[in-house]
């Protein structure tokens, strides 16, 4: 898995000839879950980008869960993807592999792509899809999933720049986990500013998600869970030129299948980025 509030997708303006490298850490917590207990996530980031028009994104991040029985989840995910822009269009394919202690979903892969029409600083259009498969999962499981989005800037002067997503899930399911439906639908909204040196933003989202792939495919929910909301926050601080530091906040809200009742995640990040 990787922290939905560090990986920072590429776009036109970023796309230069050049390498960024991104290094995070985070902590998780869980309050009410008859399951797990708490954990950590560690893991990188990278872009190389050339000529403003190709980028090529690659991560890496290792995540270990403590359960309450006493054992413990131990996970690595490993995500590729190429951007092609252009003046006013752009796509994006790649792909996210899973190896995991989990025995269901150990194996995983999901597949993934997207575009996009904008007017840079002004406005953006566009959708992604992502198709994951469970191979080793009771009959096999597939999930295919489409999320369109719009971005706006609403603000843009001496005092900063104001900016913000929408952007929508539907999910369906080859079959059900246990939960009684295979279709999932979910909103979520993120809002940022920009001023100086610093960047602060937020999200809050709300409905029904099971393996969700979010962040453009750099994170895949591949346990069987029942995700119903979340919101957080975070806060970026240009160091110098060429290093940034981050971190931030999120608290989702979740139900383990099999298992009555909401329990919470909450996920405490932090992480250094450096242009090469």
């Amino acid at each position: 898995m990787v922290l939905p509030a560090l990986l920072a997708l590429a776009s036109p303006a970023s796309a230069q000839s050049r390498w960024d490298a991104l290094a995070y850490g985070s902590s998780l917590s869980y309050a009410d879950s008859r399951v797990k207990s708490g954990g950590v996530i560690a893991g990188v980031y990278g872009t190389y980008g050339t000529g403003y028009r190709h980028l090529v994104e690659v991560g890496a991040a290792w995540t270990g869960i403590d359960n309450r029985d006493g054992s413990r989840l131990s996970q690595t995910d490993a995500s590729v993807a190429y951007s092609l822009f252009g003046s006013r269009v752009s796509g994006r394919l790649g792909a996210h592999v899973i190896s995991s202690s989990d025995a269901l979903t150990d194996g995983g892969f999901v597949l993934f792509g997207g575009a996009s029409v904008y007017r840079l600083g002004t406005w953006s259009a566009g959708a992604e899809a992502a198709w994951s498969s469970y191979p080793d999962y009771p009959g096999g499981l597939d999930v295919i999933q489409a999320a369109p989005s719009a971005g706006f800037t609403a603000y843009t002067g001496d005092s900063g720049v104001l900016a913000g997503t929408v952007r929508g899930y539907v999910i369906h399911l080859s079959d059900d986990p246990g939960l009684g439906a295979t279709d999932f639908f979910s909103a979520e909204a993120s809002l940022g500013y920009t001023v100086g040196d610093w960047t602060v933003s937020g999200f809050a989202w709300g409905g029904e998600q099971v393996f969700a792939v979010r962040d453009g495919g750099f994170l895949a929910f591949n346990l069987s869970e029942l995700h119903t909301g979340g919101f957080g926050g975070g806060v970026r601080w240009v160091l110098t030129p060429r290093t940034a530091l981050s971190g931030g906040l999120a608290v989702e809200r979740f139900q383990d299948v099999g298992f009555a009742g909401d329990a919470w995640a909450r996920l405490f990040s932090l992480s250094l980025g450096l242009t090469l």
